[in-house]
């Protein structure tokens, strides 16, 4: 290579260096894969998943005055190559043989004495529904029921303030502003969500809403949903239980669902026996209760590599269509109405996050 050409890249090399020598950053990611056995109540078949795996840099950076700059830039991966969007990050759909899928919970924003400020693309749904979720990216995650009514689980350009934490309570409140058009005011999403803990109790209660247009009666209509968690952990042995409440979902007035969960795990050496039941129903209509339960058996290879097993059945009523291996899990099943979906799965979970720069 010639002098002229090796001359920018190694100034460009030494700013960067000086750039990033300023900052706190680490790389992080998670690669999960399950070989699953689906069943989706009228057929049955077996495939290999990646599940809302991911790759992530997050760091700070000290800009003096009590003030720090913070970062986290997140996409999903796709391990199986797939890219036909069932990967647990809501993938691309264009193309097979992708590495790179969505965006997940990526942001810029200031922190100080005043609390923490980011905007970018933060957490709707999935602000609570992890708080106690044992199944979390497995099959039998809580979103299968919780979700799937319309709120998103991430919310785009959106700005989230917390308040600085104070003897176990902390506060946040995210905000996404309609875009230009009228029709676009269904990108407007409002979420309060409060946490409070004390020893081994935690609490959590969330609100959100978003304004749906319902083209019969040409009006909005706020789809708004109230959710509570409770956990406590014994050590050995943690319970938790779960209420979530619909009001008008998708716009229509009157359409609400109400959903509840409990589960419990207990610690065996370096593994976790657990097992968690959620169901959801809507209110005054008839035949449209689905439930889920899930059991499994998690362990721990080391900090950063688990192994699992799972088992988990749903049971829907004639209106209901509810699956097992949805919310955050690859190969998702279509569900025909009325159908009792189960899949086992065994997977794999390898974990890392390491500072590189300082």
């Amino acid at each position: 290579m010639k002098t002229h050409s090796i001359l920018p890249v190694s100034i460009g090399l030494a700013v960067l260096s000086c750039n990033v020598s300023a900052l706190d950053m680490n790389i992080y990611g998670v690669g999960h894969v399950s070989f699953d056995n689906n069943d989706d109540g009228s057929n049955s078949y077996s495939t290999f998943a990646s599940n809302a795996s991911r790759l992530g840099f997050s760091g700070n950076h000290d800009i003096g005055k009590g003030l720090t700059a913070i970062f986290q830039y997140e996409s999903g991966v796709d391990l199986s190559g797939r890219g036909d969007g069932n990967d647990g990050n809501g993938g691309l759909d264009d193309t097979s043989g992708q590495f790179f899928t969505r965006a997940r919970d990526s942001w810029v924003g200031m922190k100080g004495d005043f609390g923490q400020v980011v905007i970018g693309r933060v957490g709707g749904l999935n602000q609570w529904l992890y708080d106690y979720n044992l199944f979390a990216d497995q099959v039998g995650d809580l979103g299968n029921i919780w979700g799937g009514s319309g709120l998103a689980d991430r919310i785009d350009g959106a700005l989230m303030y917390s308040i600085p934490s104070m003897s176990g309570f902390d506060l946040s409140l995210s905000y996404s502003p309609e875009y230009s058009t009228a029709q676009d005011k269904t990108s407007s999403y409002t979420v309060v969500k409060a946490n409070y803990a004390t020893g081994d109790l935690k609490l959590s209660l969330g609100v959100m809403s978003q304004p749906v247009f319902n083209g019969g009666t040409n009006t909005y209509n706020d789809h708004g949903v109230t959710a509570f968690i409770a956990s406590y952990d014994m050590g050995n042995i943690s319970l938790g239980l779960g209420m979530q409440s619909e009001s008008d979902v998708g716009g229509v007035s009157g359409s609400d669902r109400d959903s509840q969960m409990f589960g419990a795990s207990f610690q065996i050496g370096d593994g976790a026996i657990k097992a968690q039941y959620s169901v959801a129903e809507y209110d005054g209509s008839s035949d449209t209760k689905g439930s889920q339960i899930s059991v499994g058996y998690d362990h721990s290879l080391n900090k950063s590599a688990t192994i699992y097993v799972v088992y988990s059945g749903v049971s829907n009523d004639a209106a209901a269509s509810y699956t097992a291996n949805n919310y955050g899990h690859g190969q998702a099943s279509s569900v025909a109405a009325g159908g009792d979906p189960n899949t086992i799965s065994v997977g794999l979970v390898f974990k890392f996050d390491n500072k590189i720069v300082k």
